[in-house]
């Protein structure tokens, strides 16, 4: 019951109270929630007769006293004390000055009158909301006859009072008074810290008279300000003092203040999210929510259409709702989140660069989201918010902004210049409500978005995101040559084709023009001729990729290849010590050469010692310096592994990396200079013992990000409707049958590639005399954000095997 007698025959206060309840001296308040298991004690020192608020219900003052030692009226010892709604009914009465009293389940709030009246920084707040109780314990009590109903059962009391709340229009509310009111969020700010100690957030609402309120709420404890996710949401604020602030009404929160929000969304249940423990909500309420949400509906400035991650445009500003798979910290200055609402961005997506073991995270699920799931950076003062979230809540982001980043390092890129990449930011400050919150499970935006996840996860894994250029740079796995074989024969059996489908039959051939007219991104099936292509010199179309910084880079050519080696080793350069070249090691032999043809200059060479000795040079590794390029192919014919090095210190140490690192059967391996960390060359020690000496291993331990050997080209397709431009990118392996690496050292593969482009293309002036290519294409989104123009890529198509190539 909100009011209770103790009675002194009934033993000391302590005894009557609950047994969970303890006490709280007035020093030890906080601004905090509701205390629920803690009580004050104290003695009323004044008590002010009660009055009617603006909102009609009444509310009445009084002064405590604590009941301690300490010595009475310091400013720690008086606490201001306010009662509103029906509690002023059960205690107007009844207190009288001089009575001890137990407070229970108040709120505690900042006293606006401390620096006036001297008495505590806090004051206390009792109402029917906060379910609070008031005790009251004297030695002698009659009760009064205006309170003859105290002690019946609160649901019997409630029939005899029930207070009814009187809600005021938004164009009928004036400076100085204090009221209640409904209304429909236009704009708000998630709650911020202020420049003191409190919380604060900023809404506006509106209602059907046409006018409009700006709210500036304050509190302690956030979880006291109003619950409000989106825009539309409809609010019911008790107990808002209005005031004129830049000659305009502004409302703050006065004491007592409460509220109530709902989901605004037509049809949703009518599930308050509320401040308070226990709130009044009748029939004449819900009508109100319901009509309020109905004319909110059909205003389109107050209910925005959502946007998601497959309808953002570069430089635009919005809301997200989404899921969070991951975070890490990136820098005291940001945080990291990954994030995913079910669709797929168009656009070629920045990544963050941090390491997999620094994200907090299920790492399946990054793995298995990675072409769905966006970076977001946050900045500021939303990293504590940030900080705070757990992997696998449900979020808003409000005004992220989409900013388009142009590689600073070279990209692998369909165009002559980098491919913008989109970024995702949450920059500081509060502007345009930008912050973070936290929805629940069961609001209707996250059931919209439950059902978008599911059905992402539900659909074929090959239509989750091959959409996106890095996704596919970082495709590992490639269609063998015997599979992409075994697809042809069988698709030969189907159709007259140069070319066959791995995936996708089922779906319908569309002409070319059709395609031009549609919106990326967008997967087809084409059935056209090759009237040209790009690169027309093969060599040309074998790239070097980095897959770490996802660099793509020319393959130097001999000239450049020379010019290195003549500045390395030339006559007195700071490359050469000669302790270093004239000595064994433990792990290797050293010898010197003369080089063929010049009696000038000689080559040192370092004989690596394994646990067997090899006798067969094709067998040996060999570290050599002093060398030319012609000695770089000689040697390498002969030896089965050719690291080139340089004595510029006591130690061998590797060459710039616009050279090869490593020589291997022939094939030679560059290393990416913006991701490799080169050590000592001594470091190979270890592999000595080992045994291990291939590639991937040597590339490791120097610390050298190895560089791969991808294709790159450009077709031109036309079917007499229309002509497309489409790129073979990381499938062209699979498409062609023939690896990257080995076409640069296999005349034969090189033989046979140029017979396949004569066969697919015979002639550009004429391209009736080619075949038909049925190829799979996919569109996508790529530019610098002040023009977007729309790409192709080829993906799941095979040469077919004929006699002729």
């Amino acid at each position: 019951m909100p009011f209770q007698q103790l009675k002194e025959s009934d033993g000391l206060i302590e005894t009557q109270l609950p047994s969970h309840m303890q006490r709280i001296e007035f020093d030890k308040l906080q601004l905090s929630s509701v205390y629920d298991d803690k009580y004050v004690e104290g003695t009323i020192l004044m008590k002010y007769p009660s009055h009617e608020l603006g909102t009609g219900e009444k509310a009445f003052k009084m002064v405590l006293e604590e009941s301690t030692t300490r010595q009475p009226m310091s400013n720690l010892s008086t606490i201001n004390t306010f009662v509103f709604g029906k509690l002023v009914d059960d205690c107007e009465h009844t207190l009288k000055q001089g009575d001890k009293v137990v407070l229970s389940k108040f709120l505690v709030r900042k006293s606006a009158s401390a620096s006036k009246d001297g008495r505590h920084v806090l004051q206390l707040e009792l109402s029917e909301e906060t379910g609070a109780t008031v005790f009251v314990y004297a030695k002698s009590m009659k009760e009064p006859t205006a309170a003859h109903n105290v002690n019946l059962p609160i649901i019997e009391r409630s029939k005899i009072r029930m207070h009814d709340y009187t809600y005021i229009p938004l164009n009928k509310v004036k400076g100085g008074i204090t009221v209640n009111v409904y209304g429909v969020v236009k704009f708000f700010k998630p709650p911020y810290h202020s420049k003191g100690t409190d919380f604060c957030s900023t809404v506006t609402i509106v209602d059907p008279s046409n006018a409009r309120l700006n709210c500036v709420l304050f509190s302690g404890n956030v979880d006291l300000l109003p619950k409000i996710h989106k825009m539309g949401d409809v609010v019911r604020f008790h107990r808002i003092k209005i005031q004129e602030f830049n000659k305009e009404l502004q409302a703050i929160n006065a004491p007592g203040f409460s509220a109530l929000t709902f989901d605004g969304t037509p049809g949703a249940p009518l599930k308050p999210r509320t401040t308070s423990k226990s709130y009044q909500f009748t029939s004449t309420d819900q009508r109100t929510v319901e009509e309020l949400r109905k004319w909110a509906s059909a205003d389109p400035s107050i209910h925005k259409p959502t946007i998601r991650l497959s309808e953002v445009k570069p430089a635009e500003y919005f809301d997200l709702t989404c899921q969070l798979i991951a975070k890490a910290e990136v820098d005291r200055s940001a945080v990291l989140l990954k994030v995913w609402d079910g669709t797929q961005c168009p656009h070629p997506l920045w990544q963050v660069p941090v390491d997999a073991s620094a994200l907090e995270g299920d790492p399946a699920d990054i793995h298995r989201l990675r072409t769905l799931a966006v970076d977001v950076l946050v900045y500021d003062n939303h990293i504590g918010a940030a900080n705070l979230l757990k992997v696998g809540m449900y979020l808003t982001i409000h005004n992220l902004h989409a900013k388009l980043i142009t590689p600073t390092t070279e990209k692998p890129s369909i165009s002559l210049d980098p491919v913008p990449e989109m970024g995702f930011h949450l920059h500081g400050g509060t502007s345009y409500g930008r912050g973070i919150t936290i929805m629940p499970a069961d609001c209707s935006a996250v059931q919209q978005l439950k059902q978008s996840l599911e059905s992402a996860l539900s659909a074929d894994q090959d239509s989750l995101g091959d959409l996106s250029l890095l996704d596919i740079l970082n495709t590992s796995k490639r269609p063998s040559a015997s599979e992409a074989t075994s697809a042809a024969r069988i698709e030969r059996c189907q159709q007259e084709s140069a070319t066959v489908l791995t995936a996708h039959q089922h779906i319908r051939t569309t002409p070319i023009q059709e395609i031009l007219d549609q919106s990326p991104p967008q997967k087809y099936r084409i059935r056209a001729k090759l009237v040209n292509y790009e690169p027309r010199a093969l060599h040309q179309s074998v790239k070097l990729y980095c897959p770490k910084c996802c660099s793509l880079q020319e393959i130097p050519n001999d000239d450049d290849i020379d010019t290195v080696l003549q500045g390395l080793y030339s006559p007195g350069s700071a490359a050469v010590d000669p302790d270093v070249r004239s000595h064994d090691a433990a792990w290797y032999k050293t010898a010197m050469w003369e080089a063929e043809g010049e009696r000038q200059r000689r080559i040192t060479v370092h004989l690596v010692r394994t646990g067997e000795e090899q006798s067969v040079p094709e067998h040996s590794t060999i570290l050599v310096e002093g060398m030319s390029l012609n000695d770089l192919y000689r040697l390498s014919e002969r030896f089965g592994r050719v690291i080139p090095t340089s004595s510029r210190t006591k130690c061998l140490s590797l060459n710039d990396l616009s050279i090869p690192f490593l020589i291997e059967d022939r094939k030679w391996h560059y290393g990416c200079k913006n991701c490799s960390d080169p050590q000592p060359v001594n470091v190979l020690q270890s592999l000595s013992q080992s045994g291990t000496w291939e590639s991937s291993a040597i590339a490791k331990v120097l610390g050298v990000q190895l560089l791969s050997y991808v294709f790159v080209m450009k077709f031109t397709f036309d079917d007499g409707s229309g002509s497309l431009d489409a790129f073979l990118w990381n499938e062209a392996e699979g498409f062609f049958g023939i690896s990257a690496a080995d076409i640069m050292i296999d005349d034969v593969l090189q033989g046979k590639l140029t017979r396949i482009m004569d066969t697919l293309c015979p002639s550009r002036t004429n391209p009736d005399n080619g075949p038909w290519l049925e190829c799979c294409v996919k569109s996508y989104y790529a530019g610098d954000g002040s023009e977007q123009k729309t790409y192709y890529q080829i993906f799941d198509t095979v040469v077919a095997e004929t006699e002729d190539i």
